[in-house]
């Protein structure tokens, strides 16, 4: 039997691009070994843009066809979301240089999202990874407003071509501008975050700081949104407003409880936490007598499955809901058990905190453990936050 892999998978089951709302993203490919994903909710964006820019750009030239308004605001709309790429892979490349890889990056209706594998070790690390984006966006804006004069305005295209550059460089510079306000989750709170931690000498405490400045703003935002839509008539850039201070307050407020949790489990190893490795089920025992005898009369929704004495796979009630009912009685469940060498394992060794990411992004509810390449337990979803509720109310004590 070929040994289960600890934290890791196989190609063809690798973990699904996850966007900021938790949904699948769409991979669109990979730049220096980071996977690139775009969120269903960046087409809304994307076609928002696209329309607003093209009435724009059809109100300034009189004589402009529709079709050049249209193909100038999708021009624009794409080396807008290329900006906001090449922002994120500016805190991505610097976080690799730093020797923290950088899982993926998600664009979605807000921009864009790097997923970093770890939060960094230093201050100065975080420091140089947040200001890496904004820096970015500073030379571009730079460059497109120098591409924008260097064009002549009076020829039809070139002219048009200035005015898309023109306005990529203001809004490069406006969103470095926005993302360096000191407030988690942007990257002016990460600075902020990186500048407490190096004076406190407190990773928590600075996240705490920063969370706190980062609420701060995002109610400014919620409360001009809600002024800017009853007071003034803007109802849909009120909304807009508000709603991007509703995601900055979930981020931060998120950011919080994510540094609390990770400390509380980040000292606890899997193995303690784990269950015994079972039930098991010998491979040519069908589904349905699965479902009867560990489903439904013991109440367990995973089990493994066994050739002779030897456990060489695992099922769960997800691949005995596939089997037809009227295929169960006949059909064996090593047919719809996972090998074991295909399924991502956990160190018994492992915190309780890399167990819970390992889930999330594989996107499962349950990890087998290993020591030293045996298998020796089950940690599922459930006993994991059995113990991060018994963490908490032990805290609160």
């Amino acid at each position: 039997m070929t040994e289960p892999r600890a934290e890791s998978a196989p190609d063809r089951a690798r973990p699904p691009l996850v966007g900021p709302f938790g949904r699948r993203a769409l991979r669109l490919g990979s730049v220096r070994g980071i996977e690139v994903g775009l969120d269903w909710s960046w087409v809304f964006i994307f076609l928002l843009i696209t329309f607003s820019l093209a009435r724009g750009f059809a109100a300034e030239g009189e004589a402009l066809q529709p079709a050049s308004a249209w193909a100038a605001g999708v021009l624009a709309s794409l080396l807008f979301f290329t900006s906001i790429l090449l922002h994120e892979l500016g805190h991505s490349l610097t976080s690799n240089a730093l020797g923290l890889p950088v899982r993926s990056i998600t664009l979605f209706i807000f921009g864009g999202l790097a997923r970093l594998s770890r939060e960094p070790d230093r201050p100065r690390d975080e420091l140089l990874i947040a200001a890496a984006g904004p820096a970015v966006s500073v030379l571009l804006g730079i460059v497109f407003l120098l591409l924008a004069a260097a064009l002549p305005g009076d020829a039809a295209v070139l002219g048009l071509l200035g005015t898309v550059f023109g306005w990529l460089g203001t809004v490069n510079l406006a969103l470095a501008i926005f993302n360096l306000v000191p407030g988690f989750p942007l990257d002016g709170g990460r600075i902020l975050r990186g500048i407490v931690w190096s004076a406190t000498g407190s990773f928590e405490r600075a996240t705490v700081v920063a969370a706190a400045t980062g609420s701060f703003f995002a109610y400014l935002l919620i409360g001009g949104g809600i002024l800017l839509a009853l007071f003034f008539g803007l109802l849909f850039n009120g909304l807009w407003l508000a709603f991007i201070g509703w995601f900055l307050l979930s981020a931060a407020q998120g950011s919080t409880t994510q540094v609390v949790l990770q400390r509380q489990l980040g000292g606890l190893a899997v193995g303690p936490a784990a269950a015994p490795a079972e039930p098991v089920v010998p491979g040519d025992a069908s589904v349905q007598d699965a479902v009867e005898d560990v489903v439904l009369r013991h109440g367990r929704r995973t089990f493994f499955v066994t050739e002779g004495s030897t456990r060489v796979g695992m099922a769960t009630l997800h691949e005995l809901r596939a089997v037809p009912r009227e295929e169960r009685a006949s059909t064996p469940v090593r047919a719809v058990a996972r090998p074991l060498d295909e399924l991502v394992c956990v160190p018994h060794d492992a915190s309780l905190w890399r167990a819970l990411e390992l889930m999330n992004e594989h996107r499962v509810n349950q990890l087998p453990v290993v020591r030293e390449g045996a298998l020796v337990g089950l940690l599922t979803r459930e006993r994991l936050l059995g113990v991060i509720q018994s963490v908490q109310e032990l805290g609160r004590s």
